[in-house]
């Protein structure tokens, strides 16, 4: 009889899950909960459309005052799967797109867990609990993060190869797969998955290989630091700009600790670790604590977990597993990366954080230190298939277990009848007791898996009883991820909605204070998920940003992860001004407010002139000032009047002092192009009220001329007298450059690769060989 379980079984119980998860998406729904809407579709609708235009999607016109969109990491525009939009329409391809990445995970943790040496349940039990934790599902509509971490057990894998065989293909293949991930769009996940897999190569050199010579250990690091030099000479296209960016944004100095933990793990969230709405959950309006219930979740599952705590058992109490369970080699690593991950998780709940901030690189550039609890979710999903190999009947294992049925059960009881006496109109008690009702309901259920397991005199199947378990996982966890991704009709992005246009055709701005409570406490109301499902036509036409683009609104507001550092400034000073701030906004062709006493009201709203917005116009006086805090100072003034005086940053060039007026008409205007008819008697400063960003370079009939920083955050350009055709355009600065390195990346990756199996040097005996 054949005792392994089939190799197409997981991934069938894996599609059974999706279907279950997801079904809405397959009949038509599409994500919208959140970022899809107010970021990734959004950015993608727009870039794709350019590209079908024949035009690189460089600069977004509709947010802010403008932004440099193909820098913007997350919009990742060069990761091949997205490309999927330029074939099918937005909303399926979007859909396609993630499910496709759930697939991609399970397949890569069963191939890593393979060369382990992890037998099939095992393998099968990791590939579920990883691809299916709510660490990947409950960030399902965060593309890049889900997407990036879909690509971290092919890393290993491909590392694990690299340090195992001197083929050169394994080299290209690891280059290609962390190449990849690079362009997924999440460089938080990439980084962390990185620094995990490089503390993997080194475990295993110093201690995995102990026949293997020095010289040896030394050449498979090479390998291994060759094919990740490579991911990221291929992913330099994306690289190359988003480093731009940052050094222009606004995070370009770091950001200060209360920021950057501004989510942080609390240590009793662990106990979700075994029931997942122990606190609740938004799906259904139950989530009783403070925090953001997808950043905090981690659970794989109670039976994985239970089995991770096995493998740490069974590596601790039976040594003979080394010999004939090779996996086990490897269990104190993965409870080293999966602790350390926790502890850094933490955050400002433990005092390791503000160590880590103070004195190591790139703490200071990274929010969220729940993130770090990818490495953890991966960790105990490999550990739970080792555990599988400890799971045996012993006289103690035995006694356990049936004193586990008789715990459960009594716990179920108590939280039932608790229930019924405690306070019938406490909410938290209600959701708390239901936590303890599945928390006992699981152990029994764990407990007599345990008790039944087949032997040689056993009635029972092993490919029967372990289909059972596997069904089981696969259901607690589609149960634990219900709810978590909202869907709405595709109308939501198909339609337009009678979404108007602002008045004068200027752009619209929230303040900051009516933005947050309508987009949180009003719309996407991170405890309660059906708010903005039940409203979500309200949600496509609130015109909050990034929702604006689909509409063609232009919006002062940008809800990008990166913006530059001099338009933040500028947003930051007509926060502080309130009332007063009535100029900036004009200067910001703003033509429509969105406000209820924000920072600096009087519970007033600021009278914005309702008459055509101006984008660009001649002033008749410029100030060069070499300090921006000085700038700030005028731009404080509540007489300032933008049309008539501009302060330039830096030292003035040989123009006169007296300047002339005159018209400005717009002959052209698209994304990355600007082209102007300035007619004036004399010398004149043209102010555009753009974001000033390098990339950005103007003609003046024909002839290059200088773009200056004007009031803080925006563009202008020198006219002489009479005037002049003035044609400004966005084009990235060292585009040729990463363009060149990718493809050299690539071609390399590709010759590697198709060398095959080819050995490096001399062939010796090899494991897979």
């Amino acid at each position: 009889m054949k005792r392994d379980l089939p190799s197409w079984l997981p991934f069938a119980l894996l599609a059974f899950a999706l279907l279950a998860l997801f079904h809405r998406l397959i009949s038509g729904q599409v994500l919208f909960w959140g970022l899809p809407s107010l970021q990734f579709y959004p950015w993608r609708h727009f870039a794709f459309d350019e590209l079908r235009a024949g035009q690189l999607p460089g600069w977004n016109p509709y947010l802010g005052a403008g932004a440099p969109l193909i820098a913007n990491y997350q919009s990742a525009i060069f990761y091949p799967p997205n490309w999927l939009f330029l074939l099918l329409p937005n909303g399926p391809a979007m859909s396609v797109i993630a499910l496709g990445h759930v697939i991609w995970a399970a397949v890569g943790m069963w191939q890593f867990t393979g060369v382990l040496g992890i037998q099939p349940f095992g393998r099968a039990i990791s590939a579920l609990s990883y691809a299916l934790s709510s660490y990947t599902i409950g960030r399902f509509g965060s593309f890049p993060t889900a997407d990036a971490a879909a690509w971290i057990p092919w890393i290993f894998w491909f590392a694990h190869l690299t340090l195992i065989q001197r083929r050169w293909s394994n080299i290209g293949w690891l280059g290609l797969a962390f190449g990849l991930q690079l362009l997924a769009g999440h460089a938080q996940t990439t980084w962390y998955s990185g620094l995990g897999v490089g503390l993997y190569v080194l475990w295993q050199i110093t201690r995995g290989m102990p026949t293997r010579t020095r010289s040896y250990r030394l050449a498979a690091l090479l390998r291994f630091s060759t094919g990740m030099i490579l991911g990221i000479v291929l992913a330099s296209i994306q690289i190359v700009l988003t480093v731009e960016y940052l050094q222009e944004s606004q995070r370009s100095g770091g950001m200060d600790f209360d920021t950057v933990t501004s989510l942080s793990y609390h240590p009793l969230r662990l106990i979700t670790l075994l029931s997942p709405h122990f606190f609740g959950t938004p799906a259904d309006g139950s989530y009783i604590t403070e925090g953001i219930f997808f950043e905090d979740a981690a659970y794989i599952g109670f039976i994985p977990f239970i089995s991770a705590l096995a493998a740490i058992g069974g590596r601790i109490r039976r040594r003979q597993y080394l010999m004939h369970f090779p996996a086990f080699q490897t269990v104190y690593f993965w409870v080293l990366l999966g602790l350390g991950a926790l502890l850094v998780a933490l955050g400002n709940y433990s005092p390791l954080y503000h160590l880590l901030y103070d004195y190591v690189p790139t703490f200071k550039s990274f929010r969220e230190p729940v993130r770090w609890l990818i490495l953890t979710v991966f960790s105990l999903s490999i550990l739970a298939g080792i555990g599988t190999q400890n799971w045996g009947r012993g006289k103690w294992l035995v006694f356990w277990s049936r004193l586990s049925v008789a715990g459960g059960g009594t716990m179920v009881i108590m939280a039932l009848v608790g229930q019924q006496f405690l306070d019938q109109d406490s909410k938290a008690l209600d959701v708390l007791a239901s936590g303890m009702v599945v928390l006992g309901c699981w152990v029994v259920v764990a407990a007599l898996f345990t008790l039944t397991q087949p032997d040689r005199a056993s009635l029972i199947s092993p490919v029967l009883w372990r289909t059972s378990v596997l069904l089981f996982v696969v259901v607690d966890l589609a149960w634990a991820n219900s709810g978590l991704n909202p869907t709405v009709p595709s109308d939501f992005y198909s339609r337009e909605f009678g979404v108007s246009q602002p008045e004068g055709g200027g752009r619209i701005y929230w303040f900051e204070d009516y933005e947050q409570e309508i987009k949180y406490d009003k719309l996407f109301d991170v405890k309660d998920y059906r708010k903005a499902r039940d409203q979500w036509p309200d949600v496509r036409t609130s015109r909050l940003s990034n929702l604006n683009m689909l509409n063609n609104v232009y919006s002062l507001n940008n809800f990008d992860p990166f913006v530059p550092e001099y338009y933040q400034r500028y947003l930051d000073l007509i926060e502080d001004l309130g009332t007063r701030s009535n100029s900036l906004l004009r200067m910001a062709a703003v033509t429509e407010v969105y406000g209820k006493t924000p920072r600096g009201w009087q519970d007033v709203v600021p009278s914005i002139s309702p008459d055509t917005a101006q984008y660009a116009w001649l002033v008749s006086e410029v100030e060069w000032l070499d300090s921006d805090s000085t700038i700030e100072d005028h731009l404080r003034d509540p007489d300032w009047d933008p049309q008539q005086i501009a302060f330039l940053a830096g030292e003035s060039p040989d123009m006169p002092v007296s300047l002339s007026q005159g018209t400005v008409t717009i002959i052209e205007r698209r994304s990355d192009r600007l082209h102007l008819d300035v007619r004036a008697d004399g010398p004149a400063y043209l102010v555009i009220s753009s974001t000033w960003y390098p990339g950005w370079t103007a003609t003046v009939d024909g002839q290059d001329t200088p773009i200056y920083r004007a009031n803080l955050a925006f563009q202008s350009v020198a006219i002489p007298p009479g005037g002049a055709e003035v044609v400004l355009r966005f084009s990235p600065r060292h585009w040729d450059l990463a363009a060149g390195v990718s493809a050299l990346g690539l071609l390399l990756i590709f010759a590697l690769i198709t060398l095959g199996n080819l050995t490096i040097g001399r062939r010796i005996p090899l494991p897979e060989d």
